[in-house]
């Protein structure tokens, strides 16, 4: 009989054991989590220098070769001493071309963020003619927060024309002779169909200072110069701060297009001259 019972015993715990593992087994795996992604997969490193005075080297990264107008620059910090990496810190990139006999800058927009947004403090330069990497510089001015120290330094870069021009200039005899200058953000990738339309406006207050246009209007007329037609469904870009303005243009075959502009001021037009290109292949 004591046979009996340990043999019953031994069954049912092997079974127990059993079932214990098949539900193991059948435990579906976690997912994995995607890795969170930084501006450097899909950007090449522009340059690197030292900001002296801040304890800071800056690393300098894009997403493209720098062409003249829209362009974003990604920085990131690190300590000279350790090599970590700094995220807290006032950060603001100048640039700057140097023809010589005289100077100046051009349209950039500035982070107001005292701390790094993956890793990266982030600006937009306007670019607004080609230049070499000895005329073109990248200034940065940087206020440590780990050392409270100020420094700067100074990259050098080369600026290309883009094709077709991504940047107009053009003076406004109805408004104060003032110069207005229009940089053409998206779409970067057009396709057939509706796609994203943004536009950034600037108003030229001197050599080194450039303001953004934010009372302007804008209306859009896609124009096909071989077919001798436009689109239809396409949106007039509104203003959205700090000068974008962003609408919608109806691009509705392949082949090139003009996208003409007509600005006005308080009701007035001010500009029907300029126009961007772009090939939809």
């Amino acid at each position: 009989m004591k046979n009996r019972i340990r043999i019953l015993l031994l069954f049912l715990a092997a079974g127990l054991f059993t079932v214990g593992c098949k539900k193991e087994e059948t435990k579906p795996a976690p997912s994995p989590t995607p890795p969170t992604p930084t501006p450097t997969e899909t950007m090449t490193k522009v340059g690197e220098t030292y900001l002296a005075g801040s304890g800071a080297k800056a690393i300098v990264y894009a997403k493209k070769a720098f062409e003249t107008g829209y362009n974003e620059v990604y920085v990131a910090l690190y300590d000279s001493a350790d090599g970590s990496k700094l995220s807290r810190g006032h950060f603001e990139v100048l640039p700057m071309m140097d023809m010589g006999m005289m100077q100046h800058a051009c349209p950039v927009e500035n982070t107001e963020d005292t701390t790094t947004t993956n890793g990266y403090f982030a600006s937009v330069v306007y670019f607004s003619m080609a230049g070499t990497s000895s005329q073109w510089s990248l200034n940065f001015s940087f206020h440590n927060h780990k050392n409270e120290r100020h420094g700067e330094g100074s990259l050098g870069v080369e600026v290309k024309a883009s094709s077709p021009s991504k940047f107009k200039t053009t003076m406004l005899s109805l408004d104060s002779n003032k110069v207005l200058f229009l940089s053409f953000v998206e779409p970067s990738k057009p396709v057939v169909g509706i796609n994203n339309l943004e536009i950034v406006l600037h108003h030229k207050k001197s050599g080194m200072e450039y303001v953004p246009v934010e009372n302007y209007t804008i209306e859009i007329e896609p124009n096909m110069p071989s077919m001798g037609h436009g689109s239809p469904n396409n949106v007039n870009p509104v203003h959205m701060g700090q000068g974008h303005y962003k609408g919608k243009v109806n691009y509705t075959m392949t082949g090139l297009w003009q996208i003409k502009l007509k600005i006005y001021k308080a009701g007035v037009l001010i500009s029907d001259d300029q126009f961007f290109e772009m090939t939809l292949d």
